[in-house]
């Protein structure tokens, strides 16, 4: 038997395994503890050892798939729990377009052992909060509760998860409110940009379609669409629980063999047919709207994704470019020429590919000097290089704003969740504070040259009001 294996398991634990699985095998890895190692001299200058609390660390893997990931935070008074569901919108055919973030809705009416009223008091009624996001790459469902309602949460997420009923009624009655969502959109035109800029670089693949969908693609789905999708995805070896905050770990443990026996065993996923024609390179294209007196303007490409060497530049570029009062977009187009109230850099990486820009909201007869603007403090990387003062700056808040959020167990869930899926591991926040303090102007200066230099790559999206919009408003 390999070493480490059932190194912590009790015999409590063994004859509750035995008893609820029918005696199933499962691989349970050592627990552990990940202390601060002696951090590399840069990130020393910048991070004081009492920021990183050394945290314990147990990873579990069931032997049909199922990977939990428990982290055990001193000084915590709560629990976040996340049951992420390695299926998004990109895995959807484009005809069923939308179906991800469906199912994500349509699990809360109703499963196998719990109507809606009591799925939304389980959590809720005991002052914990559950909810559920969709993405292009993923599905989540999440709480936040109190330690001791530990296995009430651990029990929603499965039960939303294995057992939803989908019934017709309320798949029609819920098509309903998500067109209503996805009409709804017309009125926040500072979204459709970005799905407008996401068309545009994407093309043909289906990280170019909105999560949401279509009022066509959602109007048309059925009952059998529904199950054959969650069958398809929603299985062992596809999902992986974290949980960050007072808890103990065989607690956790405990509760998941409780729960998780509805899941489907993992199999093989079997994937639609998807296009990979990319969209353009550059070009403008603009969409007009009813309603509103601002234009909404990107211009930006595409990016390498969350696995890139360059990930970490990247963030650090566009956090110096454009977030934050003091970054250089802000500084110009709204503290010196009063010209935006909303204007910010964006770095939005998927597993393998992201894109990357500048985003700025501005009046509509200001919307030629604004994209002037706009290329002109691209073309100052260039002519008025980044300084090493500009990156030292920008390490600190980085550092910062990573630091922070660590406060959270639920911002601490969602690193878990989404590194596991990334990078299949834990990732100690030592390691991404490294990567920062590590980060040189050469690193910069190669991003910035690569992703902004050549100026006939970069594409420019706008979402402006209709012409007549301003015609009435003048009449």
């Amino acid at each position: 038997m390999p070493s480490g294996i059932f190194a912590r398991t009790t015999a409590k634990e063994r004859r509750v395994k035995k008893a609820i699985r029918g005696g199933k095998k499962s691989r349970l890895g050592p627990s552990r503890v990940h202390k601060v190692r002696p951090l590399y001299a840069g990130l020393a200058k910048l991070v004081r050892p009492e920021e990183l609390p050394a945290v314990d660390v147990a990873e579990r893997t069931f032997g049909d798939g199922l990977r939990v990931i428990s982290e055990r935070l001193p000084g915590a008074s709560s629990v976040a729990t996340g049951l992420w569901v390695n299926a998004g919108s990109q895995d959807e055919a484009k005809s069923k377009a939308g179906i991800a973030h469906f199912i994500e809705h349509m699990v809360f009416k109703g499963t196998a052992g719990k109507s809606m009223r009591e799925i939304m008091r389980s959590i809720e009624s005991r002052g914990g909060v559950l909810n559920a996001f969709t993405t292009k790459e993923h599905t989540s469902y999440y709480t936040w509760s109190r330690t001791t309602e530990l296995d009430h949460a651990v029990e929603i997420l499965f039960e939303l998860a294995a057992r939803p009923m989908f019934t017709d009624r309320d798949i029609e009655r819920e098509k309903s409110v998500v067109i209503e969502e996805i009409n709804g959109l017309d009125d926040e035109p500072d979204e459709l940009v970005f799905d407008l800029f996401e068309k545009e670089l994407f093309g043909e693949h289906p990280l170019a379609r909105p999560i949401i969908g279509t009022a066509c693609s959602v109007g048309s789905l059925t009952r059998g669409d529904l199950l054959r999708f969650h069958s398809r995805h929603y299985r062992s070896r596809e999902i992986t629980l974290v949980a960050s905050g007072a808890h103990q770990h065989e607690a956790l443990f405990a509760a998941i063999e409780r729960s998780y026996m509805h899941l489907n065993e993992g199999i093989a996923r079997r994937l639609p047919k998807q296009s990979t024609r990319r969209g353009r390179t550059n070009g403008e294209s603009d969409i007009h709207r009813f309603g509103g007196q601002q234009a909404h303007i990107i211009l930006g490409r595409r990016a390498p994704g969350a696995r890139s060497r360059d990930h970490m530049a990247l963030n650090a570029l566009v956090t110096l470019l454009g977030v934050g009062m003091g970054s250089r977009l802000n500084l110009r187009l709204r503290e010196e020429l009063g010209l935006a109230y909303d204007a910010t850099a964006f770095y939005s990486p998927f597993e393998t590919e992201g894109t990357i820009g500048i985003y700025v909201a501005t009046a509509i007869e200001n919307r030629a000097r604004a994209i002037r603007e706009m290329r002109q403090i691209v073309r100052g990387l260039f002519s008025r290089p980044i300084s090493q003062v500009e990156l030292a700056r920008t390490k600190d808040q980085l550092i910062g704003g990573v630091l922070l959020s660590l406060e959270a167990v639920t911002n601490r869930m969602m690193r878990m969740g989404q590194n596991e899926l990334y990078f299949h591991s834990y990732v100690p926040v030592e390691e991404e504070l490294e990567k920062i303090a590590r980060l040189t102007l050469e690193d910069i200066h190669r991003v910035s040259d690569t992703f902004f230099k050549d100026e006939s790559k970069l594409s420019l999206v706008s979402v402006l009001p209709h012409p007549e919009e301003g015609a009435k408003k003048h009449s």
